[in-house]
């Protein structure tokens, strides 16, 4: 992209952000990229296990890498966490979790087209791998809905897919 095509994206992006009503929350704009982060004043962010500062977190990331990130309204029914690219994400926090709790987070998160899973130590990889192989077969040998494109952010910050549209259920 040329120099003024990325100031151009850059201005339409900051007008976009600053373009949200008065029921959104205007939480961080990226300068470099055109990302940012706005959070609906009915987001819950629950504080579980570290989850609500990994979600901030996991947006953060997102906006660094030039997504523009809407932490949805929740109340009461199971819905999203976030919406960028045009599709639904939710953000599933695992630093301390087992094979089996995964793998519930999984299901839990097919409410959302995708689910993005967040560690930050390196030995969750191998568990969330075996659990989304294990839960992809279950949903494949009990015919259920499809299974949400599982995602995670490795140590170096990238959003990579595992599961999902490239690989796996829909090659």
């Amino acid at each position: 992209m040329s120099i003024i095509k990325t100031i151009e994206y850059i201005k339409a992006a900051k007008a976009k952000f600053y373009s949200y009503g008065d029921e959104w929350i205007k939480a961080y704009f990226d300068e470099e990229s055109g990302g940012f982060n706005v959070y609906h004043t009915r987001h819950q962010f629950t504080n579980i296990c570290g989850g609500a500062e990994s979600e901030k977190t996991v947006g953060y990331l997102l906006s660094k890498l030039g997504k523009q990130v809407e932490f949805l309204p929740e109340g009461g029914q199971k819905s999203p966490d976030i919406k960028f690219d045009k599709q639904t994400w939710d953000i599933k926090y695992i630093d301390n979790a087992n094979e089996e709790t995964i793998r519930k987070s999984i299901r839990d998160a097919q409410k959302a087209d995708n689910a993005i899973f967040y560690f930050t130590k390196q030995n969750q990889y191998q568990l969330l791998k075996n659990a989304t192989e294990r839960e992809a077969g279950r949903f494949l040998k009990k015919q259920i809905s499809k299974i949400p494109d599982i995602y995670y952010i490795d140590i170096k910050r990238h959003l990579l897919l595992l599961w999902g549209k490239r690989k796996g259920l829909n090659e």
